[in-house]
C-alpha cells in the first residue's frame, strides 16, 4: 500500500513538472480541449434556471429551453417566469418600474463581465496560462491543477482555474473583479455529461455593493435530434 502511494505521488509530481516545463504544448492541449468539448456541446440542447436575489430574497425566477443555431450562437427561449410583483398605479408605480428598469441594466452589465471572462479571446487565454502560477491539489476526489494569475481583463483583477490532472477538464472557475469600481465576485461550476463533454452546471455572480446575486443553474441536456440529422448529412 505505501510503494502503491509512494508511486501515485511520484507520478503527479512528474505531472505538475511536466505541465511548468512545457507550458507552451500545455497551452494548446488545452485550447485544443477546450475547442472540442465546445464543438460537443453544439450537439445538445438544454435548459437553464436563472436566480436573482436582492438581500437574500428571491426576487426573480425564469426558466429557458437552449440550443445553438448553426451559426454557433446560442439561442435562449423563456419558458417560464415568476417575478415579485410590482405596484402598477401612481407614484409607487412609476418608481417600482423605474427600480426594475435600473436594476435590469446592471443584471445585463454583470451577465456581460461573466460571459467576457467565460468567453476569453486567444490571446488572453495564452496570456493567462502561459502567466499563471500552477499548483498541484490533492486533497480532492480526483488530483486538479490550480492555476491562478492577475491581470487577465482588468489591471487588478484575478482568476483561478482547476482543472482535472488527468483529463484537462475544467471543474472550478473563480474571478475577482469588479464593476463601477465595486468588487465583483463570480463562480463557476462543471460537470460532465456521462460519455460526453464537460458543461458549466452552476455559475453565482455576486455583487455585494447593491447586495444583488444572480445564480444560473444548467441542466436536463439531450442530444439535440437536428445538430445529429445535420451530422449524418455531411
Amino acid at each position: 500500500m505505501k510503494r502503491d502511494n509512494v508511486l501515485k505521488t511520484m507520478g503527479l509530481v512528474m505531472m505538475l513538472c511536466n505541465w511548468s516545463m512545457g507550458h507552451g504544448q500545455q497551452e494548446q492541449k488545452f485550447a485544443q480541449a477546450q475547442k472540442q468539448n465546445a464543438q460537443a456541446l453544439r450537439q445538445y440542447t438544454w435548459k437553464s434556471r436563472t436566480e436573482i436575489r436582492k438581500k437574500g430574497e428571491l426576487k426573480s425566477t425564469r426558466l429557458f429551453v437552449n440550443r445553438y443555431a448553426p451559426d454557433g450562437t446560442q439561442v435562449q427561449v423563456l419558458l417560464d417566469e415568476d417575478s415579485a410583483r410590482l405596484p402598477k398605479f401612481g407614484i409607487r408605480g412609476a418608481i417600482a418600474r423605474k427600480k426594475k428598469e435600473e436594476a435590469g441594466k446592471l443584471i445585463e452589465a454583470l451577465q456581460r463581465l461573466a460571459k467576457s471572462y467565460g468567453e476569453l479571446p486567444p490571446a488572453k487565454m495564452q496570456e493567462f496560462m502561459s502567466t499563471a502560477n500552477v499548483r498541484l491539489e490533492t486533497n480532492t476526489p480526483q488530483p486538479l491543477l490550480r492555476l491562478e494569475a492577475t491581470g487577465v481583463l482588468q489591471p487588478n483583477d484575478s482568476m483561478i482555474v482547476w482543472i482535472d490532472a488527468n483529463t484537462r477538464r475544467q471543474r472550478r472557475i473563480e474571478i475577482n473583479s469588479s464593476y463601477d469600481e465595486k468588487p465583483v465576485r463570480i463562480i463557476s461550476e462543471f460537470k460532465d455529461l456521462a460519455g460526453g463533454p464537460t458543461y458549466l452546471a452552476r455559475s453565482v455572480v455576486d455583487y455585494p455593493r447593491e447586495e444583488l446575486t444572480l445564480t444560473v443553474e444548467n441542466f436536463d441536456y439531450q442530444r439535440d435530434s437536428q445538430s445529429l440529422s445535420e451530422g449524418r448529412q455531411q
